[in-house]
This record gives structure tokens, C-alpha cells and sequence, in this order.
């Protein structure tokens, strides 16, 4: 989880009017999707009413977290002051990290959209096609950190399937995901790469991706050096050295 060392969220609670039991149900669970309790069973997040009564109070409790506490002392006095849950700060760590799986897929689930399959996206039998990138943060503070977030969106089914958050250590790469047999990856330049392309191939899949002549060199059936431009040239066909000026192509 991101380092809280650096944040500049004032220390105390948020106002008594917004942390409110009628505000919460009122304002935030109808908005959440559907069988979101079941899910907090099934994927383990919430086992049994104990401390913590119900899965709608620990997911305030994690929200709180998030959004307006320091740190999981400081959510362990919160919730006890607003009779939420007697719970450690300890406990309140555990329960977050067990409750991963169900918050991705509420996340994903808020994230949905309705989707319309073209039919030749049917026709060619393609299991799933999964629209990847990844986006920079940057945690408030002169030494804040940065962090990064892989998402995968899955365009037949109209929902994000994965999301991964890493710090900058760690690049984009296919391999951060669950890529299957029948999959099409569709991603910008930054996985236009040989050994990237062939990864996916490994998996039996197959890419869409934006790739260079540079970054990505063709090679025929004999293993020589294909070169695109010349071949395109041959043909007639425009290339971007010929389009320059006409107004067609940026020249900048």
C-alpha cells in the first residue's frame, strides 16, 4: 500500500455531518453494485460478524482509510468514536489485505459499461480483448511517491478485469496480467518490442500494438532483414516522408 508518511491530510476527522450512519446508507450503498455483501463472503474479505459487524462496515471503515484517516491507528480511534468497530490497527491491516480480491471487484463492478460486441469480433472467435495501460500517481508531498496503475479493460465484456498498483520500479509489461489463450492485447508503443510480441505469442495469444521499424524489425521466412519502408515504396503506397507538406500528415 502507498506510504502515508507524506501525506498532507490534516489530522483531524472529517466533519460530524459526513461521517453520519443515515449519510452512508443513504449516499453510498445504493450506489454499490449488486450482491456486494455476498461477495465480501465469498471472496473472503469478511467471514463473520465479530468486531466488525457487517461487510458495509468494514468497507466505510477501508474507505476511511483512504480518504480521511492518517493511518491504521488513527482508523482504530475513528471507528471506535463513531461506535463503527473496536478493532486494532493491526486488525484493521489484516483486514484490508484480505479484502483485495473483493475490493477489485467492486471496483470493477462500478466501473462496468454496457457493451455491444461488433460481429466481427464474434466471427473471429476472440475469447477476450483486453485494452492495457498504465497511468502514473504521485503521493501529496515534497517526497512524495510515485506509484503506478496497470489496468486491463476488457472490450467485449464492457468491464475492467485487472488493476495493479506497483511503485515506478516496476514497468508496463503484458506479463503483469492474466493473459489466456484467445486473448487480443491491444497496447501502445511501449510493448511494440520483439521479445514483448513473442511473450504474447507464448501465451497464444495475440497483440495489437503500435511498433516501429527501429523497435520492431520484420524478418522474412529466411531470417533476412525486411525492410517495410523500401517494400512499401515498391508498391506505390505513401509513407510519411511523402505525405509531409500535403496536409495529410503532421509535419511537426
Amino acid at each position: 500500500m502507498p506510504d502515508r508518511s507524506h501525506d498532507t491530510i490534516p489530522p483531524q476527522l472529517l466533519p460530524a455531518e459526513a461521517l453520519s450512519a443515515s449519510d452512508w446508507e443513504r449516499e453510498v450503498l445504493p450506489r454499490l453494485p449488486s450482491c456486494w455483501e455476498e461477495q465480501a463472503r465469498t471472496l473472503k474479505a469478511f467471514s463473520r460478524a465479530r468486531e466488525i459487524r457487517h461487510p458495509a462496515d468494514l468497507l466505510r471503515g477501508l474507505l476511511a482509510y483512504v480518504l480521511c484517516v492518517r493511518s491504521f491507528r488513527h482508523l482504530g480511534c475513528w471507528s471506535v468514536l463513531i461506535d463503527l468497530a473496536d478493532v486494532s490497527e493491526t486488525d484493521w491491516r489484516k483486514r484490508l489485505g484480505k479484502a483485495r480480491a473483493w475490493l477489485a471487484w467492486m471496483l470493477s463492478e462500478v466501473l462496468k459499461v454496457g457493451a455491444c460486441p461488433t460481429p466481427w469480433m464474434v466471427g473471429k472467435g476472440l475469447r477476450r480483448v483486453l485494452l492495457v495501460d498504465g497511468t502514473h500517481l504521485k503521493c501529496l508531498g515534497k517526497d512524495g511517491k510515485t506509484w503506478r496503475i496497470h489496468t486491463a479493460f476488457d472490450l467485449l465484456a464492457g468491464r475492467l478485469t485487472e488493476a495493479q498498483l506497483t511503485d515506478h520500479h516496476v514497468g508496463e509489461s503484458w506479463k503483469l496480467f492474466d493473459v489466456q489463450p484467445g486473448d487480443l492485447i491491444v497496447s501502445d508503443a511501449i510493448n511494440g518490442y520483439p521479445e514483448r510480441i513473442g511473450w504474447i505469442k507464448d501465451q497464444q495469444a495475440d497483440a495489437l500494438v503500435r511498433a516501429s521499424a527501429h523497435t520492431s524489425p520484420l524478418f522474412d521466412t529466411q531470417g533476412r532483414r525486411f525492410e517495410l519502408l523500401s517494400w512499401l515504396k515498391g508498391r506505390h503506397a505513401p509513407v510519411a516522408s511523402d505525405l509531409r507538406g500535403t496536409g495529410l500528415f503532421p509535419s511537426g
